[in-house]
């Protein structure tokens, strides 16, 4: 008996050991339609870029401002090598290289405005685009794999890039119509159309199951972030390995812990990740809060951190190996999806595609890891039926300062006032608006199909003077939809190409609404409402607060648009309390209007109403609205109070002046029960004496009324010159009697001295030494009991200047700044002949520094939001050289 035992313990052993990891891969093409004006050849449809090229090349595209649209160089765009291959045959090549590995393949996203852009060129022969590309794509289409499943699997997309999220039901749904058509028309139908989604940003929410279950798809990639941060036990660290936007609302949390975590950052993307859940595909189910219906998807975890250090550097199988294969479940195996943009950075290039791609699935597959495509790895990997998960709302970390924000803050930035953190109905940003606007052309657009009847997909896609004027309308609105033009945000002339389709697609509405006068069947378009502050009675980070930690108030605002043609009578909040405390997986109490036993009644709230000027631009020189809207929708609050320590679900509902009313999704919220404050957020007791200090200064750095110094003592962590979250052990020279290494081979520890009976120090530098130029100290308190204080995972960095060279902008680091003056974000462009990356540090007129950032040599997107107006210094340190370089910024 006992030997059957061990044969068996033996079985099960090696059962486990040969549990198989397995990998691949989602490469993202895009390009927006530039400007989503008439095109002149076929007034009934929009421009595509060899068109706006043209016409901006002949002085058109003038609205009377003496500049021709758009400002983008469009042919340095499109006429970029690596993007002239990655679009027509480079994506094909790479495929064809893993043929030999059996189940190997991968997934691309191509956007039907991509697909018109292409076209347009190759129709032209102009910048290196030639007609057929498109076969590369069905070839590789046809290639399959062992199971007989596409090696390349082009799956379903919005046709605009559009944020399924933040976008209409109806609008959604046009989107995905859309792009199945101009896929059939484009890559065939043999193979037969995709069953996956990819969300542009990867941005998602449970409430687009239904669309996507409807249109057909089985399964939609989601952030493997927004996973984790559902599950019980989530550490919450914040700062860049960890969390660096709002925590995650207890509304969202189930009962299921992930154990084994692990964390990482690369550039700021980073975070806390479970294995194997956050890599295991699951199911996600959508509630229709009217019938009651369920609807569920399989969701597969794109891995949002190894993705992004996939986009810029070769991977190796080491995070694998480390973080993710000694938790493999060989009955529920893991799935590392790499997902990337595949034609920006370091990924869209050729050593990429051809070198780190088949370099990598070698290494893989010699490790035990199995390079496969997600089609071929759900047929022999079905999702048990009782494995449904939650899935927060959110992007992929990649998008730069969204951090994967449940709220995508990237696309539509609160309204609060940035001293009291409180919702401020006066408060004003770009994004916001923007929203109104389309909230606006949407109900215009859906009043011409209700009046119209059919709409013809067809006409749609390929409208003409032979198309309705209805289906011409939905021509116009959807590029509207551009996320893009909400992600750059003043850059360039984005602030206009939303009114530029909306007010095409509104003319062409009016003339069904017009000529069916008194006839109203259509509801009020509603923005999906917003809450401020996200974590009433909780904890709040990320860039809202400055990259602090804040208590936020436990009353809250919900917030909104909304429009309707005939006017809107009646705007209403509708909350109820839930009993438990929990919404529970197994039943849908929480999820329909209806509700059940676990929930109590609706209570309404009347909202206010706030009309929006469509001409206001935030008192901001560099944003210039030379086109207005032809309808702009209003902003409607109510705020939530006298509750704690609860679990609300809420709704608005507007009914317009002909009785016909619309319902918002239900959405969920847990109020804390911490009492809430203003202000600045939680500060800190650590300083340092000078606030700016040079190269030859000794540093002080100083920590007063610290419970755990006085009790324990303890010594300063520290090391230099922090790069991708690791810091340089610095030379003897620098080290301070007592210093000890640490053992790391990145720090050192320096014993604190006690100053009086509240505060202790350490004396640092100069550092001067020719031996090591140091361009940052670096450092955390290390107690005597051995815990630490790491200032919320952010570590403290003091940047380090050297003599002489400030303000001296020289020709090999030109740095500007766009737009200066800013009110919420601003680009910062560094164009080094050295190809250098930089330390950036704002710093107030005290001088002290505010906050830091990491940037390449390229374009980066920096948060403002949180600075009071005001005039700053950015401090630029090249993290190679050490050298400083300074740019006055205004922010009012």
């Amino acid at each position: 008996m006992r030997k059957i035992l061990l044969i068996i313990l033996f079985f099960l052993a090696t059962f486990n050991v040969s549990a198989q990891v397995h990998t691949s891969y989602l490469w993202h093409l895009q390009q927006p339609i530039y400007w989503p004006d008439k095109s002149l050849s076929n007034p009934d449809h929009y421009q595509t870029v060899w068109e706006s090229y043209k016409i901006k090349a002949a002085g058109g595209n003038n609205y009377g401002t003496g500049v021709s649209h758009p400002t983008n160089n469009l042919q340095e765009i499109f006429g970029k090598d690596d993007r002239k291959n990655d679009y027509q045959q480079r994506v094909k090549n790479t495929v064809q290289q893993l043929l030999s590995y059996p189940e190997a393949g991968a997934q691309v996203s191509y956007s039907g405005c991509l697909i018109e852009n292409v076209n347009s060129l190759a129709n032209a022969s102009q910048w290196g685009y030639y007609k057929g590309w498109n076969e590369n794509f069905v070839t590789a289409r046809g290639w399959k794999t062992s199971g007989g499943f596409p090696r390349l699997d082009i799956v379903g997309f919005t046709f605009h890039h559009a944020l399924a999220p933040l976008i209409s039901e109806r609008a959604f749904r046009k989107e995905l119509e859309a792009y199945r058509l101009i896929y059939g028309n484009t890559f065939g139908h043999s193979p037969e159309y995709t069953k996956g989604f990819w969300p542009a940003e990867c941005s998602f929410s449970e409430r687009n199951i239904e669309v996507l279950v409807e249109e057909g798809f089985q399964w939609t990639v989601v952030a493997n972030s927004h996973l984790a941060r559902t599950l019980h036990d989530y550490p919450l660290h914040f700062g860049t390995n960890g969390c660096n936007t709002s925590p995650p609302n207890k509304a969202d949390k189930v009962a299921t812990d992930g154990k084994n975590w692990w964390d990482g950052q690369t550039d700021g993307r980073g975070g806390e990740f479970a294995a194997p859940y956050s890599y295991q595909v699951h199911k996600a189910k959508y509630v229709n809060p009217e019938t009651g219906k369920e609807y569920f998807i399989d969701v597969v975890p794109m891995a949002d951190l190894l993705s992004y250090r996939d986009g810029y550097s070769p991977q190796g199988t080491g995070d694998i190996d480390k973080h993710i294969k000694p938790y493999d479940d060989p009955s529920h195996p893991s799935l590392v999806l790499f997902a990337h943009d595949g034609d920006n950075s370091w990924g869209g290039g050729d050593s990429y595609y051809f070198q780190a791609v088949p370099g990598f699935v070698s290494a893989a597959t010699n490790d035990g890891i199995v390079p496969t495509t997600i089609h071929q790895f759900l047929h022999d990997h079905p999702v048990p039926a009782d494995d449904v998960v939650h899935v927060e709302d959110g992007s992929w970390v990649n998008a730069a300062n969204d951090w994967g924000s449940p709220q995508f803050i990237n696309w539509i930035w609160p309204l609060y006032n940035p001293s009291t953190y409180e919702f401020d109905a006066n408060a004003w940003n770009e994004d916001a608006r923007n929203w109104a606007v389309i909230t606006a052309i949407d109900n215009y657009v859906c009043m011409a199909e209700d009046l119209a009847g059919n709409v013809e997909i067809n006409k749609v896609v390929y409208s003409d003077a032979s198309s309705s004027n209805a289906e011409k309308a939905w021509t116009f609105y959807l590029p509207a939809l551009t996320s893009g033009y909400m992600y750059y945000g003043t850059a360039q002339d984005m602030e206009v190409k939303q009114t530029i389709a909306g007010n095409n697609a509104i003319g062409f509405a009016k003339k069904v609404i017009d000529a069916h006068a008194g006839t109203d069947k259509t509801p009020p378009s509603v923005f999906i409402p917003q809450r401020f502050p996200y974590n009433p009675g909780g904890k709040e980070f990320g860039p809202v607060y400055g990259y602090k930690e804040h208590i936020s108030n436990k009353d809250f605002t919900v917030w909104t648009y909304g429009y309707d043609v005939s006017g809107i009578r009646t705007a209403v909040l509708k909350y109820r309390l839930d009993k438990d405390g929990v919404n529970s997986l197994t039943d849908n109490d929480n999820d329909t209007y209806a509700g059940g036993a676990g929930v109590g009644s609706w209570k309404t709230i009347g909202m206010t109403r706030k009309i929006m000027d469509s001409a206001y631009n935030g008192d901001n020189p560099n944003i210039d609205f030379f086109v207005l809207p032809k309808a702009i929708a209003s902003l409607y609050y109510a705020k939530i109070t006298g509750l704690s320590d609860t679990l609300v679900d809420y709704y608005v509902e507007m009914t317009d002046t002909y009785g016909n009313p619309f319902k918002t999704p239900i959405q969920h919220v847990y109020v804390g029960n911490a009492q809430g404050s203003s202000g600045e957020g939680v500060g800190t007791n650590v300083y340092w004496k000078p606030e700016q200090p040079l190269r030859n200064d000794k540093i002080t750095i100083l920590v007063s009324h610290d419970e755990m110094l006085d009790k324990y003592g303890g010594t300063l962590h520290w090391g230099v010159n922090k790069t991708n979250g690791k810091w340089t052990l610095p030379i003897k020279a620098y080290w301070p009697e007592g210093t000890v290494a640490f053992g790391d081979g990145q720090a050192l520890e320096t014993p604190f001295v006690k100053v009086d009976s509240t505060t202790w120090k350490v004396e640092l530098g100069p550092f001067d030494n020719s031996g090591q130029n140091i361009y940052s100290l670096d450092f955390v308190l290390h107690y005597g009991n051995n815990t630490w204080n790491n200032n919320n995972n952010n570590d403290w960095g003091i940047p380090i200047s050297y003599v002489g060279v400030e303000d001296m902008i020289q020709k090999k680091a030109k740095i500007s700044i766009y737009p200066n003056p800013v009110r919420s974000r601003a680009v910062i462009n560094i164009k080094s002949d050295e190809n250098a990356h930089f330390y950036i540090y704002i710093i107030n007129t005290a001088g002290k520094v505010v906050k830091p950032e990491y940037v390449g040599s390229a374009n980066r997107i920096v948060f403002f939001n949180h600075l009071k107006s005001g005039v700053y210094i950015m401090k630029f340190v090249d993290k190679n050289s050490g050298k400083v370089y300074t740019k006055k910024l205004i922010v009012f």
